[in-house]
């Protein structure tokens, strides 16, 4: 353009005489410069000494919006903004900073997920600055890597729960961490990760060699960032040790790519420690991945056999682990649970299918870890299918179980009558927040308060196990009661957790023991915590978490590294839990091992059904296996979980969820197959729990929200909600240990009502489960009006935030009426069989304002009609016949209140039940 500016000027000064003679001149000159710039363009690109685009982050011919074209003169160093945030750097930790930038207007629902080695993902808050945004924390040394994920639309910025967040990039992220201070540039929606030296006006990609995975005998799949060409073999090299490995094939050899095949030629011995180096990528170590799925594998290393752990034979036990990439396996053997040395280490013998064995003159009592040499490197593990341990689970012990039997326990189990889910009525309870507050329990935390009877608060109103068996419930679902790593067994009042961070599945947790040190207390208490409810006519539920483990290194992992947990294809851990480190039950050996420990537990502690956390998560066959192992032992067992992932690395035809579950082939003679928790009823009925100020159909948003309420009336049937499963098959339920309680929600949803009109709420709510087709449940202290101050994720909050207050139990006080009201409840639901016996329910919402009208019959001349009334006025209904009110805003239970006909009025945010005289009692 320059020069095009010049000629004219030049031709402008010409006469008229020689303007015929310079336009030509012009037109020739043009066509020569045209020449020189195509021939220039050419050499350039064929220049085989020129840096790869891809080397500054960019693809051929493409410049990023941050790139300026470069000059000789040197850019002075980026002096950040004295305005900007900055986070002080401790002693003992590193940094990492996380840029970020997006197109809104607006970062406050915005914020970055991150987590590390044990600990638990959690939100961290953007700051704005001159890039867009930015979050920095510090990370303790010895972490290199940090997963991180950027959310949007966030229910709660900041916070430990996931909410209603939805993420920027579809994967999960990591950085790896370099010296004492990591600084990371993004864009929004994109994967990469750039560098900057100018506050991220130039961005420079970084580069990363994520994945060397072993998929086959004699191949290895790579991934880089950015894309690269591999033009010679000489440009890749494979070392065992440091022998170099021949490299016979890259399948991208002069291919500009982001991943391929490299093949070496030799067969890969999976005991051994493999390395790979790419030309300007640096090393990575090479681990199985698809190799494991392999026919191949399964041949050579599936394992059949029951007997892995610890057996005892007479005077002798005999230890098994299945560790088949292992090169060594050391037994260690200890007096104790802790602190002491070993007394005895052995060299264990490898056999068929990788499983290493050894026998030795021990029994009872004695403790035990492995020590398993890997392509990764020594590591000590506790035994994956230890039966008890030391405290903290930190070793193993030699059981005897049959010591562990308290009195009459031969006889212990339940004596049911249940015929179907939705006669259970299930109360969900932490073992802890049952009796920390009950001032006469002799056993406040542990598993030994479920066996008092007698208790009463101070207002001589009966509490513990004797309250459930006034209440009526059917179930106790315990959260997690499985051995986890959170809390200090030793000093187990310091601090407090739900316990969703499993490490050893088939060991009870000690911090509800009274002696943690001592591996047999913890198992015969928990039997007898079981023991005492089966005596009071309640089942036990048992919440279990194999979606993760505490920690991605876990004992599993020590064992054999890579294998029992999932991937992206870049090879970070999957993270569709959460946690970081999402375990694969589609493995046949860690699938197996769900199979054989959920029937372990049912079996040895007479169990009465499991709740499975992020069942989604889960293929549906281990699952399948999981329902027939369970039923064939307790046909009468409840099996439930949550229907839903936060994503996933299986295809989603495959996942034990909402959409799929009705797949499952209920066993022969079991009363059902595995229900998943409804939360359309859930939000339907109370609002978002993703959002505390959300009003649902009981606190102010009734017409909106009728079709959630009756998908869950009709026990998940009759409405497009997007799945549905067979009515007894779900789980209908306000509240649970996730999210505020139901008292606080309608408190932040409604605050400007009084405490009459938010319990009248409440026990609307209540009765419309009662009467729901499905399996009623609800958080233990819902029908007590329990406050946790609105915290809405206690999972490690303090014991005053957790405790159930048995105080508020005082004749006359609104959490006493309203414990009564949900006893009424229990004992209708109960007495009319209509409500539990997956029969056709009829509704008509021709009253206005999502007020409705049911009808139920059971084909036998049995009828009930339910009139449900969420708006605040008043509405005349007029009944066809005499009926027996047996529910309204104020009472319920098995007997009739009074008999009705003609025109009634259902008042503002009630109910009314009324059932015909064949079923009137």
């Amino acid at each position: 353009m320059h020069l095009h500016l010049q000629i004219g000027r030049s031709e402008q000064k010409t006469n008229v005489k020689g303007e015929k003679t310079m336009k030509t001149s012009f037109r020739i000159l043009s066509m020569l410069l045209l020449l020189v710039m195509m021939l220039s363009v050419v050499l350039t690109s064929c220049r085989n000494d020129e840096p790869n685009p891809e080397d500054s982050g960019t693809t051929p011919g493409e410049t990023t919006p941050e790139q300026t074209t470069p000059n000789n003169t040197p850019k002075p160093p980026y002096v950040m903004p004295e305005d900007e945030y900055t986070l002080p750097l401790e002693d003992g930790y590193n940094q990492l900073t996380i840029y970020w930038r997006h197109d809104s207007a607006s970062y406050e629902n915005c914020d970055v997920w991150i987590w590390w080695g044990d600990v638990a993902g959690k939100g961290y808050l953007f700051h704005e600055c001159n890039y867009g945004a930015k979050v920095v924390v510090n990370v303790p040394e010895g972490i290199s890597e940090v997963g991180f994920i950027v959310r949007r639309d966030c229910s709660e910025p900041g916070g430990s729960s996931w909410g209603s967040a939805t993420k920027d990039f579809e994967s999960d992220r990591f950085a790896i961490l370099e010296g004492r201070e990591t600084v990371i540039y993004l864009k929004p929606g994109v994967g990469d990760q750039f560098k900057s030296d100018d506050g991220g006006q130039t961005l420079e990609m970084i580069k990363k060699f994520s994945l060397a995975g072993i998929v086959d005998q004699t191949r290895i799949k790579y991934s880089l960032t950015p894309k690269t060409i591999i033009k010679t073999l000489d440009q890749v090299k494979v070392y065992e040790g440091d022998r170099e490995v021949e490299v016979t094939n890259v399948s991208t050899l002069g291919k500009q790519s982001v991943s391929g095949y490299i093949e070496i030629g030799e067969t890969f011995d999976l005991s051994k420690n493999y390395r790979v180096e790419i030309e300007g990528y640096g090393s990575k170590a090479v681990v199985p991945t698809e190799i494991f799925d392999s026919d191949y594998f399964a041949e050579n290393f599936h394992y059949d056999g029951n007997d892995l752990g610890a057996v005892i034979n007479g005077d002798n036990t005999t230890f098994k682990v299945w560790a088949p990439t292992a090169s060594k396996v050391l037994l260690n053997l200890f007096e104790a649970g802790h602190e002491v040395d070993a007394y005895k280490t052995v060299e264990m013998v490898r056999g068929e299918k990788g499983v290493w064995s050894h026998t030795e003159a021990c029994g009872h009592g004695t403790y035990y870890t492995y020590t398993v040499t890997t392509s990764v490197g020594t590591q000590e593990a506790v035994d994956p299918y230890a039966k008890a341990a030391g405290v903290n689970g930190n070793r193993g012990m030699v059981v005897d179980l049959s010591l562990t039997d308290p009195e009459g326990w031969e006889n212990a189990g339940l004596n049911s009558t249940l015929s179907s889910y939705s006669e259970a009525i299930i109360w969900e309870v932490h073992v802890r927040d049952f009796s920390n507050k009950i001032a006469s329990s002799n056993y406040k935390g542990k598993y030994l308060a479920f066996t008092e009877s007698g208790l009463v608060n101070e207002y001589g109103q009966p509490v513990g196990v004797d309250y459930l068996k006034e209440l009526g419930i059917t179930h106790v679902h315990l959260l997690p009661v499985y051995d986890y790593a959170t809390v200090d067994e030793s000093n187990p009042d310091s601090e407090f957790n739900w316990g969703y961070d499993p490490k050893n599945y088939n060991v009870p947790e000690g911090s509800y023991s009274t002696d943690p040190f001592n591996g047999e207390v913890r198992i015969r208490e928990y039997k007898q915590m079981v023991q005492a409810l089966h005596a009071a006519g309640i089942g036990v539920v048992m919440d279990v978490v194999y979606n993760h483990t505490y920690d991605a290194n876990s004992s599993f992992n020590r064992i054999v590294p890579y294998y029992y947990y999932r991937y992206t294809s870049t090879g970070a851990n999957s993270s569709a839990s959460g946690c970081g480190n999402d375990t694969a039950s589609e493995r046949y050996m860690f699938g197996k091992f769900m199979v054989e420990s959920t029937a372990y537990w049912m079996e040895e502690y007479k169990l009465d059904g499991f709740r499975f956390d992020l069942m989604g998560l889960h293929d549906l066959a281990t699952m399948q296996e999981v329902e027939t192992a369970v039923h064939n032992i307790n046909p009468q067992a409840l099996i439930y979980g949550e229907g839903w992932t936060m994503g996933s690395t299986i295809d989603g035809s495959k996942q034990a969820n909402q959409s799929n579950i009705a797949e499952i082939v209920p066993s022969n003679n079991a009363i059902g197959g595995i229900a998943v928790f409804n939360d359309a009823i859930r939000d339907g009925l109370k609002g978002s729990v993703f959002d505390a100020t959300s009003q649902g159909y009981i606190s102010g948003a009734g017409k909106q929200n009728l079709a959630k309420v009756l998908f869950g009336i009709r026990g998940g049937e009759g409405i497009g909600i997007g799945w549905a499963v067979k009515n007894d098959m779900v789980i209908n339920y306000m509240s649970a240990h996730d999210n505020n309680t139901l008292w606080d929600k309608l408190l932040l949803s409604n605050p400007n009502d009084s405490e009459d009109i938010r319990n009248r709420m409440n026990k609307l709510g209540a009765a419309i489960l009662m009467i729901s087709q499905g399996t009623p449940f609800w958080q233990a202290g819902e029908e007590m009006l329990r406050t946790k101050d609105g915290d809405e994720n206690s999972y490690k909050s303090s014991d005053a935030i957790n405790n159930i207050d048995w105080s508020v139990l005082k004749e006359d006080s609104r959490e006493y009426e309203t414990m009564l009201y949900y006893k009424g409840l229990i004992e209708m639901r109960k007495a009319y069989s209509i409500f539990t016996s997956n029969v056709e329910v009829v509704s008509n919402d021709g009253l206005g304002g999502g007020a409705v009208v049911l009808t139920i019959k059971d084909g036998n001349g049995g009828e009930a009609i339910i009139i449900i009334n969420p708006t605040r006025n008043n509405i005349p209904y007029a009944l066809t016949g005499e009926w027996n009110l047996v529910a309204n805003a104020e009472q319920a239970g098995a007997a009739t209140i009074e008999r009705v006909s003609g025109s009634i009025t259902i008042e503002g945010l009630s109910i009314q039940v009324y059932v015909n005289d064949v079923l009137a009692k």
